[in-house]
């Protein structure tokens, strides 16, 4: 079947059949890394990839998109490991709670501090509180309401006490530990003490004693 050339010329013309989308977060990422987001251009992003800036929009409106998209796409990797240890509630509550907090901790703190010069660009959307930050944090205080109330059905964690409050509380506690600005601001050469400690006394206040 041949192929009207009119029509042909309209696709050329129009977005491009493939989302490129992925490929644009490569390259921003690495030249991130190597310069530093604040001093990369969108130009400089396409010519990386051998486009015109012009068809790098198609995929994303403005440069404040991909920055957006970077740190959306960094910070998911994060919660869906994270999941991938709060499902495990269903067996064991308050092992669960232990290795969530500590697993969050840890690859917050390989985000910010081993992932290169891109993670100017997490504390930067962290202090300016973008979207993917904000879903972020909610997904964190999703995590703990459904390892706690795992723990109350079970009976392993008081019920006295709201689930609502009782979440935002213990949020608030882990965030020393797992907030950028907190890991920035007091560094991380004791993270794994300090989560240990911060999360043996949240359990202390929410297991049923015996």
């Amino acid at each position: 079947m041949k192929i009207n050339p009119a029509i042909s010329e309209k696709r050329r013309a129009g977005r491009p059949s493939v989302d490129r989308r992925d490929e644009i977060l490569d390259a921003a990422e690495r030249l991130y890394d190597a310069l530093g987001f604040e001093k990369v251009t969108v130009t400089d992003v396409a010519r990386a990839l051998g486009m015109s800036p012009a068809n790098l929009y198609r995929s994303f409106a403005n440069r404040q998109a991909i920055d957006e998209a970077v740190t959306s796409r960094a910070l998911t990797g994060v919660e869906d490991a994270a999941w991938r240890v709060a499902r495990g509630a269903a067996a064991d509550p308050i092992a669960t709670f232990e290795v969530l907090c500590m697993d969050i901790a840890l690859k917050m703190r390989d985000l910010l501090f081993k992932s290169g010069r891109s993670s100017d660009l997490c504390l930067a959307a962290t202090r300016g509180n973008w979207p993917p930050v904000q879903q972020f944090m909610d997904t964190l205080r999703g995590l703990i309401r459904h390892v706690i109330a795992e723990g109350q059905r079970q009976g392993v964690m008081r019920t006295d006490l709201p689930l609502e409050e009782t979440t935002a509380a213990t949020f608030t506690a882990m965030a020393k530990v797992w907030h950028p600005v907190m890991l920035d601001t007091f560094g991380v050469a004791t993270l794994e003490e300090e989560t240990a400690g911060i999360t043996r006394l949240v359990l202390e206040a929410l297991r049923i004693k015996n």
